[in-house]
């Protein structure tokens, strides 16, 4: 069961890092080519360019609901423990507790 657990580990480092790269090196590329000696119609700086901005587009969108999944899934997870963590906790009180409030 451990093996299947570093595998695991290791399988999302190197898709982490994919994704970091994938988006590093597409934002470097349009960076450096975004003022380029266009060609018109068919010019395959621009249609990369395109291909690299779909990318972002779609890698950031693919982030920002997986953010929003797992928030909702550790949302709907927690959230009833917490609820049921306030019927079996002792009420306190000053008497419960044997405090005196005279002088």
């Amino acid at each position: 069961m451990k093996f299947f657990s570093i595998n695991r580990r290791i399988l999302s480092l190197v898709v982490t890092g994919l994704v970091i790269a994938l988006l590093t090196l597409s934002s470097v590329f349009i960076i450096t080519h975004l003022h380029h000696d266009c060609t018109g119609e068919g010019c395959l700086v621009c249609q990369e360019n395109k291909a690299c901005a779909s990318v972002l587009r779609l890698l950031s969108e693919a982030v920002w609901a997986g953010t929003a999944g797992s928030f909702a899934y550790i949302d709907t997870k927690k959230r009833p423990l917490s609820y049921l963590a306030g019927l079996f906790l002792c009420p306190v009180s000053l008497v419960s507790l044997k405090i005196r409030l005279d002088d």
